[in-house]
């Protein structure tokens, strides 16, 4: 038995490919690049470089949700404690301030590899 072709699934394929090629047009036309590894690394250094305040951004503004339904569900507690755990609160509390945080290790933990913008300058420890 042969299997139907559904034109909304070519559709939506075509669309996707047309997107990542106008989104990133460095490996679109990577054929007239001298080798893949040049098109990689200017994907990753010109391409790429905007997605990261944008993903920090997301972690900051969940976060600052996650501690508002926290707060939401301590003032909850504190009206009904019997029907409102405790926890509850205290756990998307805790959630918040960790996807608050993550941009900050993140930035630190590259900073640190010395894969970030800054020059690694070794100095010796002198007395």
């Amino acid at each position: 038995m042969k299997k139907e072709v559904h034109i909304k699934e070519i559709f939506l394929g075509l669309l996707i490919v047309t997107v990542a090629a106008i989104a990133m047009p460095d490996l679109a036309f990577a054929a007239l690049s001298p080798d893949l590894g040049t098109a990689s690394t200017n994907l990753v250094t010109n391409e790429l470089t905007p997605a990261a305040p944008v993903i920090s951004a997301l972690f900051w503004l969940g976060g600052a949700v996650m501690m508002g339904a926290g707060a939401l569900k301590l003032k909850e507690h504190a009206e009904n404690p019997t029907q409102n755990p405790l926890r509850q609160g205290i756990s998307r509390i805790a959630v918040g301030a960790v996807l608050v945080t993550i941009p900050y290790f993140a930035s630190f933990a590259v900073q640190t590899l010395g894969a970030g913008d800054a020059v690694q300058v070794y100095t010796p420890w002198t007395m």
